[in-house]
């Protein structure tokens, strides 16, 4: 199985564009800090104990975006150092996590009930490189919850 890396590698050349960093390697003190935040943060916002909403005849994919927009409205409330923000367009990544100006971080969140690592249908995290080049300067590092 590939790398991320080596996956980015590939889609650039089979997308005919130039060679970039797309993906780079964490620094200790950013993921330290982005661990310390969210440790607090999942603690004070008790959202496995809180009650979120779902519209009336929603399909599975709507009650999973309907949960994933509830959390990140509860975590936003108590994240003292970073943000989840929206990347807007199609494709990989759905957030960003930020700190002021700070974008960095391609966040991307799904709500599930259970992950099976085996599953190669599991998840499509990427499909172009295109977002990636157009919403984000290197050093890109990449984040992902389920």
């Amino acid at each position: 199985m590939k790398t991320f890396a080596e996956y980015y590698k590939d889609l650039l050349e089979w997308e005919s564009v130039e060679h970039q960093e797309l993906i780079s390697a964490w620094r200790e003190d950013l993921a330290t800090e982005i661990e310390q935040d969210f440790k607090q943060t999942v603690i004070n916002a008790q959202i496995k104990d809180s009650f979120c909403a779902i519209r009336e005849n929603s399909t599975n994919q709507s009650i999973g975006n309907q949960v994933e927009i509830y959390a990140i409205g509860e975590l936003n409330k108590f994240l003292k150092v970073f943000a989840i923000e929206s990347c807007l367009g199609a494709g990989y990544p759905d957030r960003t996590l930020t700190k002021g100006d700070f974008k960095q971080v391609a966040l991307e969140m799904k709500a599930t009930s259970s992950w099976n690592a085996n599953d190669s249908n599991r998840r499509v995290l990427t499909s172009s490189s295109k977002k990636l080049r157009e919403r984000f300067i290197a050093p890109i590092y990449h984040c992902f919850e389920q």
